[in-house]
């Protein structure tokens, strides 16, 4: 079949190669050409049986070429057997120095002609009139540094009312006509021109919600207007990961009218069904299966289908009743890649008691499955520790289908029960080891059992350990009575304990009252300090008294050592553990002490520095300041013995002679 090729292709005389340039490439776009003459081919990558039709496809493309130019351009790519060769040769030749170099999102620099502002200041305006002086030639010439064409930005900016414009822009590329056979009209190639994320305008307008403008470029395009950008996402997909049900119902609708069947592809592989579930929305989900409910069987790159995306993130139960209902029953069965797990798995890892309940009602038979490790779904429960008291715990499984001897006592590969795994993650769950079936007596790969682990285990922060051996040794029938009086007694240690702790954390807010109270006052005098400040300069008048520098110090001790007690007080309400709120407890008395002691010397040293010597005021505070610290070493010493009451001693009393010798010593200098 002979194409009459002279009245439809551009011809190129030689000028004006800018223009000829972009009608051409948009003659490949719509013959499926364009990736062959702007990237060319290697023949040793392509597969044996398809080499003949990219050869066949890239010798139409240089045929178009050959037959755009004149008698004295075709010289210059005569000796070319490829059309990239032939493109390229032109494009060296005759290509416009004035093209703008616009950089591309990626970095890269591609020589575009760059859209004018006005133009893409209409069309993102919506303003008709001045998108009608522009030629219908050029509405998928002029490109953004993007790519974006005219319909791209007016599809983007229809969120804020422009549906007319985009209407303009179609009716308008449908006046000129392309008269190749098989290629589309003008208008859809527009449609489906793709920026540089081979995002269409119908991405754009999903993107952003465009209801109405979704609907006009499907009703304008069916056919190819679903494909995937360069993230492998779908317009379809796009809709539903971003929640927007009334957009995935025009879609599937309209795919309904037209009879064709849009891609649902995206993200990892996910499809639209995976999204909505993600999404926990019931009415997008329940309008996708309706529409393909094969998808239920559809799973992303890992091997998740949508009902371990349910089972994960603990989905409305309704949804997950409708993935079920509308699948077969292998849905329930399938495994992941990573790890072999099933939905019951995953949702018995993460305590979701009611979804488990509903696949088992549906497929009772996958609970005897097991992962790659040989966890069950009674490992699984094990796992992971309850976010609360009012958690799930694993004894809860015991209902009809859960029931087994064979499931409770199963060993996976490392020969753990689900008991073992209760002691290494240290689960409190009296009824589990109480229960008949459980085997407390099971011994794993290393031979030992679920009571010696425990007994082994590092106690953890929230101190279960005592509680859990305890639960082991009132059901195991070795002990004896005597163990049980044991266990009692630690009952009541803990319970002591516990009593003990409250104490400390009532002490430490008592301290921490005293503790902030230092801190306040010593920051206060800080800055009113003692004597006043001098009118001219701002400076301390008493600046160069070896007593007030001693104020300045002391005052900067106190303050310091009392902020550090405020922290640790406030450290030791994020802990309940008696180890740590004994330490802070010590290390931030001791910290307020030393900010007491600095705080009364600071006092005399400032009363000393403004008093006159000759009064005997200043001697008499000394006195009083002296004796105060006698009382807190007589009173220290009576209730705190030891090595750290001895320092504490040393320091002050230290820190009181080091000042006041300083002072007299700086006194008779000057």
């Amino acid at each position: 079949m002979v194409i009459p090729i002279q009245p439809t292709i551009p011809f190129f005389e030689g000028n004006g190669y800018d223009t000829w340039s972009i009608k051409m490439r948009t003659l490949f776009i719509s013959e499926d050409l364009w990736e062959l003459v702007d990237k060319g081919y290697v023949e040793e990558e392509i597969p044996r049986d398809a080499i003949r039709d990219v050869r066949k496809n890239d010798a139409k493309a240089l045929f178009f070429i050959q037959q755009a130019i004149t008698e004295s351009i075709f010289p210059q790519i005569s000796k070319a057997t490829k059309s990239k060769e032939a493109w390229d040769t032109l494009q060296t030749k005759y290509q416009s120095t004035s093209l703008d170099a616009a950089q591309d999102g990626d970095g890269s620099q591609t020589d575009i002609p760059l859209m004018d502002d006005s133009v893409y200041e209409a069309a993102a305006k919506g303003d008709i009139e001045a998108l009608k002086k522009i030629p219908e030639s050029e509405f998928h010439a002029q490109l953004s540094p993007k790519h974006n064409t005219i319909l791209h930005i007016a599809s983007e900016f229809a969120r804020e009312g422009h549906l007319k414009v985009v209407e303009a822009l179609i009716n308008a590329a449908r006046k000129p006509t392309l008269d190749i056979e098989t290629g589309p009209g003008p208008h859809k190639v527009m449609l489906r021109m793709k920026n540089k994320g081979k995002d269409t305008a119908l991405h754009e307008a999903v993107r952003y919600g465009n209801c109405e403008v979704v609907k006009l470029l499907i009703k304008e395009d069916p056919d190819l207007v679903y494909g995937a950008n360069d993230s492998g996402t779908t317009p379809l997909y796009m809709a539903a990961e971003r929640g927007f049900t009334d957009l995935v119902e025009i879609i599937i609708d309209e795919s309904k009218e037209t009879g064709t069947s849009p891609p649902s592809i995206g993200f990892m592989g996910r499809t639209a069904l995976h999204a909505a579930v993600i999404c926990n929305d019931q009415e997008m989900t329940k309008t996708i299966l309706q529409w393909k409910p094969d998808l239920t069987k559809e799973v992303d790159q890992k091997g998740w289908s949508p009902l371990h995306h349910a089972a994960e993130r603990g989905c409305d139960l309704k949804i997950v009743a409708l993935l079920l209902e509308k699948s077969e029953k292998s849905v329930a069965y399938l495994r992941s890649k990573d790890g072999k797990k099933t939905a019951l798995h995953i949702a018995s890892f993460h305590h979701h008691t009611k979804i488990v309940e509903e696949i088992l009602s549906h497929s009772p038979g996958c609970r005897e499955q097991v992962d790659d490790k040989g966890n069950n779904i009674f490992h699984f429960a094990m796992m992971k520790k309850g976010d609360g008291d009012d958690d799930l715990k694993p004894s809860n499984y015991f209902n009809k289908w859960l029931g087994s001897r064979g499931l409770v006592n199963e060993k996976n590969a490392q020969g753990n029960t689900p008991i073992h795994l209760l002691s290494l993650n240290q689960i409190s769950d009296f009824l589990f080891v109480l229960h008949h079936t459980v085997d407390k007596r099971a011994y794993n790969n290393e031979d030992l059992t679920a009571y010696d682990i425990i007994l082994r285990a590092k106690e953890d922060i929230y101190e279960e350990k005592d509680d859990i051996q305890a639960d082991f040794e009132c059901v195991m029938a070795e002990f004896s009575s005597s163990a049980r009086e044991r266990v009692t007694k630690r009952w009541e240690r803990k319970k002591e304990r516990k009593e003990y702790i409250s104490q400390l954390q009532k002490q430490g807010e008592t301290h921490l009252i005293v503790s902030a109270l230092i801190t306040t006052v010593t920051f206060a005098a800080g800055f009113t300090l003692p004597g006043g400040y001098k009118e001219d300069d701002g400076q301390a008048i008493l600046s160069k008294k070896a007593a007030f520098e001693a104020f300045v110090v002391t005052d900067t001790i106190a303050m310091v050592s009392s902020l550090c007690a405020v922290f640790l007080h406030f450290f030791m309400t994020m802990r309940q553990r008696g180890e740590f709120l004994e330490k802070h407890l010590l290390w931030a008395f001791f910290l307020t002490m030393v900010g007491m002691g600095a705080m009364a010397i600071a006092f005399a040293t400032g009363l000393y520095a403004v008093l006159p010597h000759s009064s005997g005021l200043s001697v008499l505070t000394c006195i009083l300041c002296s004796c105060f610290f006698l009382s807190i070493a007589v009173e220290y010493c009576l209730f705190w013995r030891g090595t750290i009451s001895d320092i504490i001693i040393k320091i002050i009393v230290g820190l009181v002679e080091l000042i006041f010798g300083w002072c007299e010593e700086r006194e008779n200098r000057l």
